[in-house]
Order: C-alpha cells, then sequence, then structure tokens
C-alpha cells in the first residue's frame, strides 16, 4: 500500500467515525428532550412520561410546560457549561498532582503509544508538516492540510459531544432528585425486589447506561490536550522515526553497560 492510498484510507475512516458519533450524538439530544419532559412532567404534574394522562393537560399545566422548555434552553445553553467548568475546575485542582499523573501514564503510557504508533506507519501531523514544508513536498503538504482539517473537525465534533453529554448527565440527576414522580423512581421501585440475580442484573445495567451517557464527557474531561495529539500516516517518515528510537536504546545500553564494573571483562 502506498502513502496516498494509506493516507486516503486513513481519512475516510475518520469520517466513517465521524458519521458514527454524529448518530450518537443525535440519539443524545433525543435522550436530553426525553430526559427534560420527564422532569417537567415530574414538577408540574407530579407525573412522568409513562404514567401521564396527556388529554387531561390544561391551559395552566402547558404554560408551565413552557416555563419548563425555556428553562431546559437555558440548562443547555448557558447553565450547563458554567457547571461543567466549575466541576472540571474542581477535578483538574484535585487530580493536578503526582497521583493523577501516574494513572494518567498508566492508563496510556506516552512513549509505547508512540511507539505502536511508529510501528503501524504513523507519525504526529506536527512531524509530518515539519518534514514537508523542509522537503517543500506538494503531495506530503497537501495530506498534512487534510489531516490537519479532518482533525479540527473531529476536535469540534468531540468537544461538542462532551458538552452534550455533561448536559445529559445533569438532567439525569435531576430526573433523580424527582425520583418522588419522575420515571426514575419508578425505575429504582423496580430495582427493589427480592435481592435475586435479576435485580443485580438491572442494577448493573442502569450503571452501565448512566457511564455510556457520561463517557465522553469523562474522556475529554480526563484527557483535555488528546486533541492535540493528532496522528497521520506517512510509513517513511515513520520508519525513519523508529529506527531512530532504537538506535538510541541501544547507545543507552551500551552506555550502561560500559560504566558496570566488570562487565567489560566478561
Amino acid at each position: 500500500m502506498d502513502a496516498g492510498n494509506a493516507a486516503k484510507e486513513a481519512t475516510e475512516e475518520g469520517f466513517r467515525l465521524l458519521d458514527k458519533v454524529t448518530e450518537y450524538r443525535f440519539a443524545m439530544v433525543l435522550l436530553s428532550v426525553a430526559i427534560a419532559l420527564d422532569v417537567a412532567l415530574a414538577w408540574v404534574a407530579h407525573r412522568n412520561i409513562l404514567s401521564m394522562d396527556w388529554t387531561s393537560l390544561g391551559s395552566a399545566t402547558m404554560a408551565r410546560l413552557g416555563l419548563a422548555s425555556v428553562a431546559y434552553a437555558l440548562w443547555m445553553a448557558v447553565l450547563s457549561p458554567v457547571a461543567r467548568y466549575v466541576v472540571e475546575s474542581v477535578g483538574s485542582v484535585l487530580t493536578d498532582n503526582r497521583l493523577g499523573s501516574m494513572l494518567r501514564s498508566i492508563a496510556e503510557p506516552v512513549r509505547e503509544t508512540s511507539e505502536r504508533r511508529y510501528a503501524g506507519g504513523r507519525v504526529p501531523v506536527t512531524e509530518a508538516k515539519l518534514r514537508a514544508l523542509k522537503d517543500k513536498d506538494a503531495f506530503w503538504i497537501a495530506q498534512v492540510e487534510k489531516a490537519e482539517a479532518l482533525e479540527r473537525q473531529n476536535r469540534n465534533e468531540m468537544a461538542a459531544f462532551a458538552r452534550l453529554s455533561f448536559s445529559v448527565l445533569g438532567l439525569m440527576l435531576m430526573d433523580w432528585g424527582m425520583r418522588e414522580y419522575s420515571i426514575m423512581g419508578e425505575i429504582l421501585s423496580g430495582l427493589n425486589g427480592d435481592g435475586g440475580w435479576m435485580e443485580r442484573a438491572a442494577a448493573l445495567g442502569a450503571l452501565a447506561f448512566v457511564f455510556l451517557v457520561a463517557f465522553p464527557w469523562l474522556y475529554h474531561a480526563w484527557n483535555p490536550r488528546h486533541s492535540c495529539d493528532a496522528w497521520m500516516e506517512h510509513p517513511e517518515l515513520a520508519r525513519e522515526r523508529l529506527d531512530a528510537i532504537v538506535a538510541q536504546r541501544r547507545q543507552r545500553s551500551s552506555e550502561f553497560h560500559g560504566n558496570v564494573p566488570g562487565y567489560a571483562r566478561r
């Protein structure tokens, strides 16, 4: 496979991923509307989506639901970003220490990740850009521009997805706060059974669903600089970088062995 085909396949794969993210975002938007409506019904009529008698809605109730829709728009546009900034700031303070750095290094060792990507024929876009500009290679300059455009689109999509994830998570907490009337209350009541395996399975399923909703925001908050780590296909440059890493490792190993007393005599 030549470099042109590799770059084309990487671009197509990126767009396929963005399509999946867009579909997931649409599902999250629908979920946010459904949860917001459930919260509003619990507040206005002491009912939820499943138990509400829609024919009994009067003009006063409709007016309060209209006010609730304004509150939903305000939460999504203003209050949620403010709350997310506060939460992420507090989280950053709590994790900006050696323990947080250690956990991040355990989750994804930078050196090992880089070597795996170099071995797969990929390099950072910044390195490919420097090489293309140095060589004045029009082909690779064009490939770098495509990779940068795709990365910007990907970064914007993921950031918007993280914001939406936090907003939906906040609505779910509101629904849980209204659990006396909301659908969350019905789910909790259904989980309060005989303590058998079905109840435990349902509880695990509910936790998995909450984690699925929260994951985009959690990932984005845990990796605030992940979008800067953009890579692209460049087999030739990747091979050079990998060879340089191997040569440097061998040099360090020989220097270490040379400094060990008695090693040379062996």
